[in-house]
């Protein structure tokens, strides 16, 4: 009876305490870690904070409407600034997307594709002054020798377009890699081709990371500086002329005027002038991205299926999508009703031919009595 009980006891549960002991301390180190990251987040955010207000304290109360619209101010920068920045978007965005369309729909996958890849994220790492150097050679200048373009805007735009082209294409690739296999796929089994299939479902499905890559690859356009200073030059055209929409005037940009305000002149005015021009650069770089990623927001949703926007474009585009993701199983069920008639007909076949035997053996016996009622009546 004693060695009954003893086996039935409660064995020793002292060998748990260890594991108790490694979860609390795995636990103390979670709240450590989250905690010293919270910390560094914060720390980043109020940073930036501090910048922005820094920078919008000390020149917000210098802009005026003279300042922003003469070129006693900033009027010539600022539509260079966006005359350059639509003019190289026009460049880059066509390029990068047919590159992007190409790698991700069109080419098969190889050591060439990942030379392609390799060079993009080679030149997207590139330091903006070598490019604004090879933009001289090859766009300023005949590589050193005689006179190509000259500084202009033209020359600036596509130095900027050559900057940013890596980038672009990463995130359009990215955009378009990321999409179901179920869109393309249905599209191909309902019949589409493959420029259809890219132009009306991926493109229009991949159009929210598309435009987010378009606004992040716009706000480092407007912030570029150095491959600007050797391309487009520093003369805006002087106090007449700066609105012309010629692309090969000379024209500098916000952040290029900055930097000669603080670098080549250093006087009261001009410190006041690179103040207010910092602020100016603030303001248009947060009312754009932010201005973009609520449209792209926007977009989003109205792609994701909201429909208190009514019906337009987006329903039409996400009945595609619901014919899209049906295809396979409408294909699927078409083939087994191919199938099923085929079986039927071959069936119908195999009877007929079944029946054919005995259908010939009654002609034959019909055929064998009529001749002897025939020779019967002869005699």
């Amino acid at each position: 009876m004693s060695t009954l009980a003893s086996s039935r006891a409660i064995p020793n549960l002292g060998g748990s305490k260890p594991k108790v002991e490694r979860r609390a301390r795995a636990h103390l180190f979670d709240r450590f870690a989250t905690a010293f990251l919270w910390t560094l987040a914060l720390a980043l955010i109020a940073l930036l904070a501090f910048l922005i207000l820094y920078l919008l304290v000390q020149g917000l109360g210098l802009l005026n409407w003279h300042f922003l619209t003469t070129a006693d101010g900033v009027g010539p920068q600022l539509f260079n600034t966006f005359y350059m920045l639509a003019l190289s978007m026009l460049i880059c965005v066509p390029i990068a997307l047919g590159a992007a369309i190409f790698l991700t729909q069109y080419a098969r996958q190889g050591p060439i594709v990942s030379i392609i890849r390799f060079a993009a994220e080679g030149l997207a790492g590139t330091p903006s002054l070598i490019l604004g150097l090879f933009g001289f050679l090859l766009f300023v200048s005949n590589f050193g020798e005689g006179h190509r373009l000259g500084f202009s805007r033209l020359a600036g735009a596509l130095t900027l377009a050559i900057l940013n082209l890596p980038l672009l294409m990463r995130v359009f690739e990215d955009g378009l890699a990321f999409l179901p296999r179920e869109l393309r796929e249905g599209s191909m089994a309902v019949g589409a081709t493959r420029f259809q299939t890219v132009w009306r479902v991926l493109l229009p499905a991949a159009l929210p990371a598309l435009t987010t890559g378009i606004v992040l690859t716009a706000g480092k356009m407007i912030g570029e500086s150095a491959a600007l200073i050797y391309t487009a030059g520093s003369n805006s055209g002087g106090s007449s002329g700066w609105l012309s929409l010629n692309p090969l005037l000379p024209g500098d940009t916000l952040t290029v005027r900055i930097f000669y305000l603080e670098a080549e002149n250093p006087t009261v005015s001009a410190h006041l002038a690179a103040k207010a021009t910092s602020a100016l650069l603030i303001i248009l770089l947060l009312v754009f991205n932010l201005g973009f990623r609520y449209l792209a927001e926007r977009l989003n949703q109205r792609l994701r299926g909201d429909r208190r926007r009514g019906s337009g474009w987006a329903g039409r585009l996400a009945s595609l999508q619901a014919l899209a993701m049906a295809a396979p199983a409408r294909v699927g069920e078409a083939l087994a009703a191919r199938t099923g008639a085929r079986d039927a007909v071959s069936g119908n076949a195999s009877t007929r031919h079944d029946a054919d035997p005995r259908e010939s053996n009654q002609l034959e016996s019909n055929g064998r009595e009529s001749n002897d009622h025939e020779s019967s009546q002869h005699e």
